[in-house]
């Protein structure tokens, strides 16, 4: 080999050894930082992680230890009544309830408006009114297409479960989080017969989808400098894995074999930037804690990346040096496994964050037991001193004197029929002095019931939602009122629900609609589209809802121009909804709807046509004069009620008249002729019998007259209600 040639070679293989180096330096520099970045954000978490403690440890009705060894120390009651987890349940079910209805989706997509469209559409040209009109049910079409695929893969991850799980950290610990799209590999499996045996054999078919991930709050470190998950523009995710999840890990593409090798070979026990909160949760709950626990931090960096850190993690990047890089890290302690460039190109974070509370100095709110954690005390404290003072108050304080009596048996303790020796230096009845400590029951249960009241109130949860009693009056437990009282309720509930709409819904549908604009090889899904979250629109109760749109169709029907500016295949679909039916099973599809009425069209000629519009205008012409009449019929049994009403006042009066007369001519009987009281009411008798039978004569009259009117109003409503029925047969006359 000539010498220049292997001088050549020489000059290669230093130059490769080199960008290796140098490769290898990168990645560690760039696990070095990614680590450490983590450890910041960890640190940050510390007092949120305090507070989440302490609403586990409530919501299971826990003390700590410190609050349990001064209670043993004291000798006073470790009860602990539980308040909290009954309100934070009742926020749970509640507001799935309300969110995830099981005959509806909380979401839509629709075109955006094209301005283009309304000059068309209000052009006086027909065909471009046709036009204008086909552009639109275009689009209409291929926006419901676009959900179908988007609700096929919220179907095929279990959307509704993991949000109900998302809605449960939410209520408990404040914050609640959804990852998606993530790419999932599932496999589908299939029987077919096999043409050679005869026999079934299985199949299993891969296909790579857009899933969704319920993540654990306790894994999840956004940028902590940030107030919105807007504003973050980074965030970690941790995930605890055991040796064999890690050996699993070389199955993804793109993992650097080497840098895992070198993790399960120089770490064996696994790095751990964060702290393992897992025992302390055991110990919550009651759960001894597992000695062999051993677990590697896997950690999951979304966030801006520099070119050169992606071409040393093996990613290929386009060489424009003003492009941003925004990717996907896959480290552990400080060995990066994997990167990969963020497959949605507005460079978004995959999480969703809902709150219960929004704090508006940072990404994690508040959840039902901090808010309640000063009524939840109070309740707990004014339990353990009913218990103490029902203890000290359920028998008498006894005092001995010892020189006066001796126990036979040498045992100071009391007991039925015990024989107690007397000394004689005392007298009995001094050997013994029992005190009653007086029972604080009902003065400490008022304090309790404040607690319940006052937990209401700071968590906005009336008591209502957890199915117990209604209090109000009668009046309040009717259907009427107990729909008023449950409308109320659901008032509090607007802002939480207006909170996962902006911060689940709508982010979550959005990315997945990007991912199928991106990736999904079907033109016929896509299009511009808008995102609708639509849980605040189901927040209205069932009933109320129902009586709403029943109202909307009949104003719609009584006016010709809302009626032709009304989709009422849509509205009577949501009526059919509203009564928690399944319209697709009730309902026709639009296609076959417009068929039919093209059929109908067809087969019935003009003249038919024109009959069955004046055979509408004459019953609704009948419609109308029955309502008139109606209306008369109302109006009239109002004046007969007001007449007897003034029948009523006028007795009253009479009868007053004629008692304050009688008591004047009784004074001025014992003033004129100096009667004795005998005599005078033996005289007054005879003037109060005819009194009487005046009153008798003129109450028979007016039950006279009201017999008169009720006969000749039940004449008239009878006569109105044959003339009714027979301009329903088709008659326009009666008699």
């Amino acid at each position: 080999m000539p010498e220049h040639a292997t001088v050549e070679m020489t000059d290669e293989t230093e130059a490769l050894e080199a960008e290796t180096q140098r490769l290898e330096l990168l990645l560690s520099t760039l696990g070095s930082k990614l680590s450490q970045l983590a450890g910041e954000q960890v640190s940050a978490r510390q007092q949120l992680e305090t507070r989440w403690l302490n609403d586990l440890r409530q919501y299971h009705g826990e003390y700590t230890a410190d609050e349990l060894a001064r209670m043993k120390e004291s000798g006073t009651s470790s009860i602990y009544v539980n308040l909290t987890r009954n309100k934070t349940r009742a926020a749970i079910a509640r507001l799935s309830d309300m969110l995830l209805p099981n005959d509806d989706r909380n979401w839509g997509i629709k075109p955006t408006p094209e301005p283009q469209l309304s000059v068309l559409s209000n052009s006086p040209d027909q065909a471009a009114k046709a036009e204008a009109r086909q552009r639109r049910e275009i689009a209409e079409q291929t926006a419901r297409l676009m959900q179908t695929a988007i609700d096929d893969d919220f179907t095929e991850a279990r959307y509704n479960g993991k949000a109900r799980d998302v809605i449960g950290d939410s209520c408990l610990l404040g914050t609640g989080v959804l990852k998606g799209p993530v790419v999932v590999n599932r496999q589908r499996r299939a029987w077919r017969r096999d043409e050679q045996s005869g026999l079934q054999v299985m199949e299993i078919q891969e296909e790579f989808r857009a899933g969704l991930e319920r993540v654990d709050v306790w894994d999840f470190f956004p940028d902590m400098s940030a107030a919105t998950m807007e504003e973050a523009e980074f965030g970690f995710e941790r995930k605890l894995l055991n040796k064999k999840q890690m050996r699993e890990l070389s199955n993804l593409p793109g993992v650097i074999d080497a840098q895992l090798r070198k993790v399960l070979e120089t770490d064996p026990d696994g790095t751990h930037i964060s702290s393992d909160r897992r025992d302390e949760l055991r110990h919550i709950t009651g759960v001894d804690t597992v000695v062999n626990n051993k677990r590697w931090e896997l950690w999951e960096y979304w966030g801006p990346l520099d070119k050169e850190e992606l071409i040393a993690a093996g990613v290929e990047v386009d060489e424009d040096p003003l492009t941003e890089y925004n990717g996907c890290v896959l480290f552990v302690g400080e060995h990066v496994i994997k990167a990969a460039i963020n497959p949605l190109d507005s460079g978004e974070l995959p999480w969703s964050v809902h709150n219960w509370e929004e704090d508006p100095a940072s990404i994690f709110g508040f959840g039902v037991p901090f808010l309640m954690r000063n009524p939840q005390r109070v309740a707990a404290t004014a339990w353990r001193m009913i218990m103490d003072n029902a203890g000290l108050s359920a028998g008498p304080q006894l005092a001995v004197d010892k020189s006066a009596v001796t126990p036979q048996d040498g045992d100071w303790k009391l007991r039925p029929r015990k024989v107690w020796i007397s000394t004689g230096k005392v007298p009995l009845n001094q050997a013994f002095y029992a005190y009653n400590i007086p029972s604080n029951q009902g003065d400490l249960y008022s304090i309790f019931q404040a607690a319940q009241q006052l937990a209401d109130t700071e968590t906005n949860l009336p008591i209502l939602l957890q199915g117990e009693g209604v209090s109000g009056g009668p009046g309040a437990r009717t259907a009427t009122g107990m729909q008023m009282l449950m409308n109320n309720s659901n008032i509090v509930l607007r802002s939480a629900v207006k909170n996962y709409d902006d911060g689940i819904t709508e982010p979550v549908v959005r990315r997945f609609y990007d991912w199928h604009m991106a990736y999904d090889e079907r033109d016929e899904i896509k299009g511009d589209f808008s995102i609708v979250a639509r849980g605040s629109s189901v927040l209205i109760a069932r009933q109320e809802q129902q009586e709403k749109l029943l109202a909307l169709a009949q104003i719609a029907a009584s006016n010709p121009e809302f009626a032709q500016s009304t989709e009422w295949q849509g509205l009577y679909r949501e009526i059919v909804r509203s009564m928690s039916v399944s319209a697709d099973s009730v309902l026709k599809d639009e296609e076959t709807v417009e068929q039919e009425k093209k059929q109908a069209g067809q087969q019935m000629p003009p003249d038919m046509q024109l009959k069955q519009m004046e055979l509408q205008l004459k019953q609704q012409e009948q419609q109308l004069k029955s309502q008139e009449m109606q209306m008369r019929a109302q109006r009239e049994q109002a004046d007969y009620q007001l007449r007897v009403q003034e029948q009523q006042f006028e007795q009253q009066y009479r009868a007053a008249e004629l008692q304050s007369k009688q008591e004047r001519d009784r004074a001025e009987l014992a003033l004129k002729q100096n009667l004795t009281l005998a005599e005078l009411e033996a005289k007054l008798g005879l003037e109060s019998q005819k009194l009487e039978l005046k009153m008798r004569e003129t109450s028979a009259k007016l039950q006279t007259q009201r017999d008169t009117t009720a006969a000749e109003l039940t004449d008239r409503q009878n006569e109105r209600r044959a003339r009714q029925a027979n301009m329903e047969q088709g008659f326009d006359s009666y008699g």
